[in-house]
């Protein structure tokens, strides 16, 4: 009588023995994955063990492939993040894998297990390979359409957008004003630290200092923010307060209740960045790129200075390889 202990003991032989892939660190391909994911789905209700019932038409990709689905899969187990790129893509490459896969859930009895039975033992299969994504998130970067012919401040908008599907808008935006100072005042030293560092633990005046000034950078602004600021000016310090462009109004409410608005800079970080790199490429479209490839080589450097999460990383649009010095592997 077959058991689900038997049935899981042959899916961790099959996913340990999937072929391992330099370019994921040594794990399987992201599309394997995700084949599995859909057709363990449709076991659920349907325990065909057969490749040729999960195949499109044609033949040659697992059919129901796509994001939607795997975003319904994700989310029953607590990941709101959408798949790693290309997850929801038609992958030929899936097919042996997969019917290796049913061999494993055949040769486990996983058609002979009662429904409930059936369930279970295929939520933990599902929440295995939910649970295996994490590493492929940290090794996928931020990404963004690079277009000269855009203002500065709509592409940091949309890599700020980017970052916030993935709960990185906060770091992101902290680096991103870090490496703009830093190629706005090549000759200062700017500091550089974790996101998760907070300025009070280390005795800072704020996330930057340049000069007299002391820079905050948050996406949620709040009170706390404002006796930050209110604390900066009682040491002497001037203090900028730079948000998302849809908190302005926040910290501006915020400063009002330390009753310092009228003393303090808000500034959202499109903008602070945004016109910086404009300015930095003196309004000239040859100038655009090269000075964007500044940015992102500065950003990526100094995330990859402080922080353990690959994903922070931006990719550099192809576009952009080659501008200012900065190759694919920045």
């Amino acid at each position: 009588m077959a058991k689900p202990a038997d049935v899981l003991a042959n899916f961790d032989r099959w996913y340990q023995a999937l072929k391992p892939l330099k370019q994921y660190a040594g794990r399987p391909a992201k599309g394997t994955i995700a084949a599995a994911l859909i057709v363990l789905e449709r076991l659920r209700e349907n325990c065909a063990l057969r490749l040729e019932d999960h195949l499109a038409e044609g033949g040659a990709q697992i059919s129901g492939m796509s994001l939607p689905a795997l975003r319904k899969v994700l989310v029953r187990f607590g990941e709101k993040r959408e798949f790693p790129s290309e997850g929801g893509r038609t992958n030929r490459g899936n097919n042996k894998p997969i019917r290796e896969l049913l061999g494993a859930m055949t040769a486990g009895g996983l058609d002979q297990l009662g429904l409930s039975d059936r369930v279970i033992a295929i939520d933990k299969m599902q929440q295995m390979l939910v649970g295996s994504l994490d590493a492929y998130y940290r090794l996928e970067r931020i990404r963004f359409v690079f277009d000269s012919r855009k203002p500065a401040q709509f592409m940091v908008a949309e890599i700020l957008a980017n970052a916030g599907e993935r709960q990185q808008t906060g770091a992101v935006a902290q680096h991103l004003v870090g490496a703009k100072l830093a190629i706005r005042f090549p000759e200062k030293v700017i500091s550089n630290f974790p996101y998760s560092a907070a300025d009070d633990q280390g005795g800072r005046s704020g996330d930057f200092q340049v000069g007299g000034t002391a820079f905050h950078v948050t996406v949620a602004p709040t009170k706390a923010h404002a006796a930050k600021c209110a604390k900066n000016l009682r040491d002497g310090l001037a203090a900028f307060l730079i948000v998302d462009q849809a908190n302005v109004d926040r910290a501006r409410y915020a400063l009002e209740f330390e009753k310092i608005a009228d003393r303090v800079a808000v500034e959202s970080v499109e903008s602070f960045v945004g016109q910086n790199l404009s300015e930095l490429a003196e309004f000239t479209a040859d100038r655009i790129a090269p000075t964007w490839g500044c940015l992102l080589q500065s950003y990526n450097a100094r995330v990859s200075e402080v922080e353990t999460d690959s994903s922070l990383l931006i990719e550099v649009p192809t576009a952009l390889v080659g501008a200012a010095g900065v190759g694919e592997e920045e």
